[in-house]
């Protein structure tokens, strides 16, 4: 048995002992504890050592080259002097300035949200420092996947030159609101660790609505939150009071300045770290009107990876990292294989989505309406309904179909796309909304963007009934 040492630590020069202040102790299982000891003696610096001696969180350890720990103890204004550099640093790190992407309109917005992109740098760098759990959840989809790989990236380049160690949780995540059973697994995850800072949750490209507000409610006081979307902000939703949330919609941008794109530049304020593809992606995949076309592979190729597991990986899986994204961005004859196989898929599906849409004639505009099951079957997973219900509709452009309102149908959510020349006469939100009152016992939730929305039924089996009660409502507006 290890005794404590209590006294004193000494003030030890030789090269082969570090005194380090423990900012985080990851608990484990057979493997025994894991204490993140961060020190600034040659700038930031952070060792995880084995805790073979009884520490807490605060206290600074003395340990050698192997990591094995020789003492401990507790200094209150080492620890203070400690926590102050770790803020010092947060603020030079993130002072890069590097935000401009060459767009008068786009850095126009930015300069608008500049300094909530600063203050959230600083909270994600600060986590950093302290080795305290970050876990990261994004959208599935070439936005809030290329917003992710953009982070994971710069994360990565922050870890590297500072000798951090970063203990890191990506999720992937399928859904568009942060629901309470996703705070409860977030805290469970959480669980493991024991911090002088609470845990971070970095939320991309989803939740801006009403029934997130459940989710933010579970996590009050027990997580930090850096939360980047792009989706108009519902009336009551309760994320705005976050410190750390950033929607352009607040600022005077709506949603073609993308989540990935935010997050991309965001990324730009603490890392050298050239993300441009990945943001061009994002602009790419959400269709947005700042998109210059460079990037469309890799936009398609993300789609792809978040959508098919099993066919990208070979294996059942439900979750997909950005370090597992690498893997395959990496291998050029990997991601050629992938993304041409993926465009096949698509076009089949576009060209089926053709023959079996049904149309219904509207004064000086479009509605069509297609069942997804007639094109894919909910067995397979690509392509995704909302990507595939965009390009559906550009297609349908392309035909001479324009002013459309296209709805698809697949299990329990209906999908609405609008194309431009519409868009700006019809008010995709506020038929959600009108929805959703109609019928509470029916929906679940809803929301989206001024082009394109999702609502959620209670059960699939409401699809028909639903399906008809809004190209009702829709025909009604659109006359």
């Amino acid at each position: 048995m290890h005794r404590r040492h209590t006294g004193p630590l000494l003030q030890l020069h030789l090269r082969d002992y570090v005194i380090g202040f423990v900012s985080c102790i990851k608990h484990g299982s057979a493997s025994g504890d894991t204490c993140f000891a961060l020190n600034f003696d040659d700038g930031p610096r952070v060792d995880a050592i084995g805790c073979d001696i009884t520490m807490e969180c605060g206290e600074f350890a003395e340990y050698d080259t192997s990591g094995k720990v020789l003492s401990a103890s507790r200094d209150s204004a080492r620890a203070d002097d400690m926590k102050a550099k770790v803020s010092s640093f947060a603020a030079i790190a993130t002072d890069k300035g590097a935000h401009r992407i060459g767009n008068p309109e786009v850095d126009a917005i930015t300069e608008r949200m500049w300094g909530s992109i600063i203050a959230a740098s600083k909270t994600i760098v600060r986590k950093m420092l302290v080795s305290a759990p970050i876990i990261i959840r994004f959208h599935n989809d070439a936005d809030g996947s290329g917003g992710a790989y953009s982070l994971h990236l710069s994360l990565k380049d922050l870890a590297s030159k500072n000798r951090l160690a970063g203990n890191l949780v990506w999720l992937m995540h399928k859904g568009v609101t942060y629901r309470r059973s996703d705070a409860q697994n977030d805290m469970l995850i959480s669980n493991n660790y024991e911090c002088i800072e609470k845990p971070l949750l970095i939320l991309i490209d989803f939740g801006t609505s009403i029934e997130s507000n459940e989710g933010i409610d579970e996590l009050a006081d027990r997580f930090d939150m850096v939360w980047l979307d792009h989706h108009p902000i519902q009336e009551g939703f309760r994320g705005v009071d976050l410190e750390d949330y950033i929607n352009p919609w607040q600022h005077g941008g709506d949603s073609n300045y993308t989540a990935g794109l935010l997050t991309s530049v965001l990324c730009r304020s603490f890392s050298d770290v050239d993300t441009g593809i990945f943001r061009d992606a994002s602009l790419i995949g959400d269709y947005s009107k700042y998109a210059s076309g460079f990037g469309s592979d890799i936009s398609a190729l993300l789609d792809f990876i978040t959508s098919d597991l099993q066919a990208v990986y070979g294996r059942s899986k439900s979750n997909v990292t950005p370090q597992e994204i690498e893997d395959v961005i990496s291998s050029p004859s990997r991601s050629k294989e992938l993304l041409d196989y993926a465009n096949i898929k698509l076009e089949e599906a576009i060209d089926n989505g053709v023959k079996a849409v049904k149309r219904y004639e509207c004064r000086n505009s479009n509605l069509c309406l297609l069942d997804f099951e007639n094109v894919r079957s909910e067995d397979s997973k690509y392509p995704l309904p909302g990507r595939y219900a965009s390009k559906l509709l550009g297609r349908l452009d392309e035909m001479g179909m324009k002013r459309t309102l296209l709805v698809v149908n697949i299990g329990a959510y209906l999908l609405m796309r609008v194309d431009r020349d519409l868009c700006n006469d019809f008010d995709m939100l506020g038929l959600i909304e009108e929805m959703k009152i109609r019928y509470p016992d029916s929906i679940e939730g809803g929301g989206g963007h001024r082009c394109a929305g999702t609502i959620k039924l209670m059960d699939k089996a409401m699809s028909k009934d639903m399906t008809n009660s809004l190209i009702a409502l829709i025909k009604s507006r659109l006359g």
